[in-house]
């Protein structure tokens, strides 16, 4: 009745170098695999997928989309300035406005102004480009957009990072 447990100390003693060795094994390739998953989930970009280069990493790149209205309810027209407050330039795709009216949106993808290709554009540190959009063409291809509240614009990165404006009022309810 006492031997079993000497025999299994016994045994226990004889294994324990090798149940050391697996565990300091095991231990070692789940750290090495956590920090290789940990330095590709870096290395991508949440919002498209792609692989940032190094230097695109590190570097600070601030874009900055400001919308105001020419009134403060119903505006006709709507001022969209892009500014780059970095110290590095952005290169930047087309800007989208989305209209809001409670939980639905609405998406549209502004790809010229005035009849020039504007985008994607190339920003340099400290300058600002500012955009008037008149929304009566929204309004003429979409009539239910009549009835979106709010207004606010998105623009992307090449890199994939996205800049997103304040949320404007255009309407009370």
């Amino acid at each position: 009745m006492f031997a079993k447990p000497a025999f299994i100390t016994n045994i226990y003693s004889a294994l324990q170098p090798y149940f050391v060795w697996i565990g300091l094994v095991a231990v070692v390739s789940l750290l090495l695999w956590g920090l290789i998953s940990l330095v590709l989930r870096l290395r991508t970009s949440p919002t498209k997928g792609r692989r940032l280069t190094l230097k695109e990493r590190l570097s600070r790149r601030r874009a900055q989309i400001l919308i105001t209205g020419d009134k403060r309810r119903n505006p006709e027209y709507v001022t969209m300035a892009l500014q780059n407050y970095g110290n590095r330039p952005v290169d930047l795709h087309a800007p989208r406005l989305v209209f809001l009216r409670w939980s639905s949106e609405r998406k549209f993808r502004i790809n010229s102004f005035g009849g020039f290709d504007d985008f994607p554009m190339w920003l340099e540190p400290g300058y600002e480009a500012t955009y008037r959009i008149n929304l009566n063409q929204f309004y003429d291809r979409a009539p239910a957009l009549k009835r979106a509240t709010r207004l606010k614009a998105e623009i992307r990165e090449v890199s994939g990072k996205k800049f997103v404006s304040p949320t404007i009022r255009l309407k009370l309810i």
